[in-house]
């Protein structure tokens, strides 16, 4: 086969992943939404594009085909899930699994098993499959009410400021576990400076609304 239809075949795998991947993200949206899990599969979708775009390492695109396709028909065949966890465990590319996984265990509301399979590569890299485990992790922690360590975790990468990872998102996130802790005086001092330094963007608008809410009901 010639370099370039072998070349053409894994652009068509990967593609055909990405399409399964968005027509479950279609299928699933409010589901996903609601478990706070949106930004997962965006991420997930950014990740894919670059390696679709850019197309420079062929071994991570056909990698990240596998996965997404795997992930996208979960549902229907749940033995795609021991495929995964070998994928997570065994493969140079396990992070993105791994993070599949364990938003998998999210949606179930498995939040221990979710913890242990981010614990294994939360410390892995500084792209932005490193930043979005993270920002998961951080939300895994806050769902089992380790609300001190889901802090330290945002605050940490706050610290980071990754060129890789929107930081609008982990000040919204940060303040929401400042609130669900019961700290509101943080908590509104977040979203006030959320507020301040991204007014024009989804997150700053609901920072503003989540400071109205908060202020009208001390």
């Amino acid at each position: 086969m010639k370099r370039t239809e072998r070349k053409q075949l894994k652009e068509n795998g990967l593609a055909s992943g990405l399409r399964r991947f968005v027509l479950w993200i279609r299928q699933h949206g409010k589901e996903l939404k609601v478990a706070g899990l949106t930004l997962v599969i965006v991420a997930a979708l950014i990740v894919g594009l670059t390696f679709y775009g850019k197309y420079k390492k062929s071994q991570e695109a056909n990698y990240l085909s596998q996965v997404l396709a795997l992930r996208a028909e979960l549902g229907q065949k749940p033995e795609n899930l021991t495929q995964l966890e070998k994928m997570a465990d065994s493969s140079r590319y396990g992070r993105i699994a791994s993070l599949s996984l364990a938003a998998y265990y999210f949606e179930k509301n498995e939040f221990s098993q979710a913890e242990k399979i981010l614990e294994r590569v939360k410390n892995k890299g500084k792209d932005l499959i490193h930043y979005q485990i993270l920002d998961l992790y951080g939300q895994v922690l806050a769902k089992q009410n380790k609300f001190d360590e889901a802090i330290a975790v945002y605050r940490q990468i706050e610290k980071d400021k990754p060129k890789a990872y929107p930081l609008d998102i982990i000040l919204y996130h940060l303040a929401d576990v400042y609130e669900k802790k019961g700290d509101l005086e943080q908590a509104l001092n977040v979203y006030r400076q959320l507020q301040a330094g991204y007014q024009n963007t989804y997150y700053g608008y609901q920072a503003a609304l989540k400071v109205m809410k908060l202020q009208s009901s001390s």
